[in-house]
């Protein structure tokens, strides 16, 4: 990062910053709910951002992929039905973002754009903006130093705000970082050398607090994606896994859906809605026929999606930021990091 290209705001004027923003975009933001929860949702004031919390336990992935998406509506017309596609093109800002979330709506970016390209989902992602927060301390669970997903960002991101105590230093990334920053230019100035160096110093510190690394994914991606896991490893993991999905809907980069028609008042709308890949019926066929009847195949499937060789290539990276949530939310015990120390070792502790 070139000194040019970094500036500071004061923190008594971050305020006014997000409160510009607020006049111009759908700014989301991680706000205090009920019982001491923090959660991604719409603000109306910048005194609702939660500054300094932790990873709100749901992801902001629903900004991008809501869990209830509405993709066409299909009405009955003169000539019979008519298919009308919706998109949704609000301009958005993701503010107060963890480095490991902006890492999974780029992943889930980059998916919906391969192949076939998802319409709906990438005009929504287009018109988002982020600007995320790197983290000075990791988080109690998170591990994202394993999968390249912070707790700095060198790349994939709009602007990201290093705390400085008193001031932030802000990096702009892409050139919508860059309109998010320039209409407030006045509320911001060019960063001193001693501050850049200051954000790499705290950068260098934060990687060293993760202490051991937590989760080896190279040796674990060479056992997979050979077929070097047993099937009576892959029975034992599935044995402490309660097929709750609960992994799955906390998960920034996971993905998987069912389709469902609404009925709306004369019409219908035709919606993506969350689903799990733990879910015995999720690949139930039409038949009757389910080619993944057995629960270990369906775990098998998860961490070959996640871990292996053959989806890092198609993805360019593996399908985990380290957030940690997944060990959180686990009623049992097949969290990333246990699963993936199991296929390194070829042997299941639980």
């Amino acid at each position: 990062m070139q000194v040019s290209s970094a500036r500071t705001i004061g923190k008594e004027r971050t305020g006014e910053w997000i409160g510009r923003l607020i006049e111009n975009a759908e700014v989301v933001a991680p706000t205090a709910a009920q019982a001491g929860d923090v959660i991604f949702r719409k603000i109306s004031s910048p005194v609702e951002v939660q500054w300094g919390s932790d990873n709100p336990l749901f992801p902001p992935k629903q900004v991008v992929l809501p869990q209830t998406d509405p993709l066409v509506t299909i009405s009955r017309g003169a000539d019979g039905l008519v298919v009308e596609p919706v998109y949704d093109e609000r301009p958005r800002v993701l503010f107060g973002v963890h480095s490991c979330d902006v890492k999974g709506i780029d992943f889930l970016t980059r998916m919906h754009a391969y192949d076939l390209a998802d319409t709906a989902y990438l005009r929504r992602a287009a018109a988002l903006t982020s600007v995320s927060v790197a983290c000075i301390t990791p988080c109690p669970l998170g591990f994202c130093i394993c999968c390249d997903a912070g707790p700095f960002l060198a790349e994939s991101f709009d602007v990201q705000l290093t705390d400085l105590g008193d001031r932030f230093l802000a990096e702009v990334g892409s050139e919508k970082g860059g309109r998010l920053v320039e209409p407030s230019a006045d509320l911001f100035r060019t960063a001193e050398a001693g501050e850049v160096a200051r954000r790499h110093e705290l950068e260098e510190a934060a990687k060293r607090a993760f202490g051991p690394e937590t989760c080896h994914f190279a040796s674990a991606m060479r056992r997979v994606s050979v077929g070097r896991v047993s099937a009576e490893l892959w029975d034992e993991i599935a044995g402490t896994c309660l097929e709750c999905g609960a992994c799955n809907f906390v998960c920034p980069t996971c993905y998987c859906f069912s389709v469902k028609d609404q009925g709306r008042d004369g019409h219908w709308v035709r919606c993506r809605t969350w689903d799990s890949c733990q879910f015995r019926a999720f690949t139930r066929e039409a038949s009757g026929h389910n080619p993944r009847e057995a629960h270990r195949e369906r775990v098998k499937r998860r961490f070959f999606h996640k871990v292996s060789a053959q989806y890092f290539r198609r993805d360019g990276a593996v399908g985990c930021v380290g957030c940690g949530r997944c060990v959180k939310v686990c009623l049992g015990t097949t969290d990333m990091p246990a699963v993936v120390a199991a296929i390194r070792k070829g042997a299941w502790h639980g």
